[in-house]
């Protein structure tokens, strides 16, 4: 709703609110009222007029807005990442449940859609086998990836003026720009913000098979951010001043530019990739 309030969409009917919003009437009255009390909004006759843009501190935090399902896969990340669990270990659905505090059929659903992309697998005996994902696995998905997302930020330049993108797009870039800005980065989750950048995207492209791959891309290239490598922090800026490229490009609808923005960005990304993921040398006999 504040993404609509960031592009003055009207604010009148409350039925057609709810159904572009996905929710009852009863919570968009809530909403409303929340956003009165917080000086957005003032009613005017039948409707409410903008007496104010949102602002980052206006919206939820990323802890208190996060779904289920993105919830479960950065736990089950940090497994990963902790050593917790490792190619070849067993993952049993109950144990995983308790361990995640979500219900066995949540993670029944969420270990089909990792076995779409190679993550984990049935044995003959119909028990989970975390297999863990190849290099060159990760390098093939990395060129999908970068037909899909190129063509996506040109789709997005011909978004019509008063869609709730563009108050979506305006908030990243406040939060990108909140990095750049930052004395401190040593706190900064930058996986999730890079997660949050691609899926937003993605997610307003207009194609469901992207959307598909975006679980497989946010666990594979994403969280590769959190491994070990030298100068973190520097990749995590210049991987910012991406962003706010592509969100520069996208906002002027030069498609051309955006294109040419995210390709030199996905680029990086798999350079990056590339150097976090080699081998060593062998040593000399």
């Amino acid at each position: 709703m504040l993404d609509r309030v960031m592009v003055g969409a009207e604010v009148t009917n409350i039925s057609q609110l709810a159904r572009h919003l996905g929710v009852s009437r009863t919570t968009v009255r809530a909403v409303l009222t929340h956003l009165e009390s917080r000086g957005l909004l003032t009613r005017q006759g039948r409707g409410y007029d903008v007496q104010r843009l949102p602002e980052q501190a206006d919206y939820f935090t990323a802890a208190q807005t996060m779904d289920t399902r993105d919830a479960l896969e950065a736990a089950f990340m940090q497994m990963i990442r902790n050593q917790d669990l490792g190619p070849g270990t067993r993952l049993n659905e109950g144990q995983l449940a308790r361990q995640l505090d979500v219900s066995v059929q949540t993670i029944r659903e969420f270990l089909i859609g990792l076995s779409r992309f190679g993550f984990v697998r049935k044995d003959h005996h119909r028990r989970w086998v975390l297999e863990g994902v190849t290099r060159q696995y990760a390098l093939e998905l990395h060129e999908v990836r970068v037909m899909f997302e190129s063509r996506a930020v040109e789709n997005l330049c011909c978004l019509p003026e008063q869609h709730p993108f563009w108050g979506g797009l305006a908030r990243l870039r406040q939060e990108h720009q909140a990095v750049t800005a930052s004395a401190d980065l040593s706190t900064l989750d930058f996986p999730a913000l890079d997660t949050k950048f691609h899926r937003f995207l993605n997610d307003h492209a207009g194609n469901r098979l992207i959307v598909g791959f975006q679980d497989a891309i946010a666990m594979i290239f994403n969280h590769h951010y959190l491994w070990p490598l030298e100068n973190q922090l520097d990749h995590h800026l210049t991987a910012t001043a991406d962003h706010l490229a592509i969100i520069d490009s996208i906002e002027r609808r030069d498609k051309r530019k955006a294109r040419a923005a995210m390709a030199a960005h996905l680029d990086t990304t798999r350079r990056r990739f590339a150097q976090a993921t080699a081998k060593p040398p062998d040593e000399p006999r």
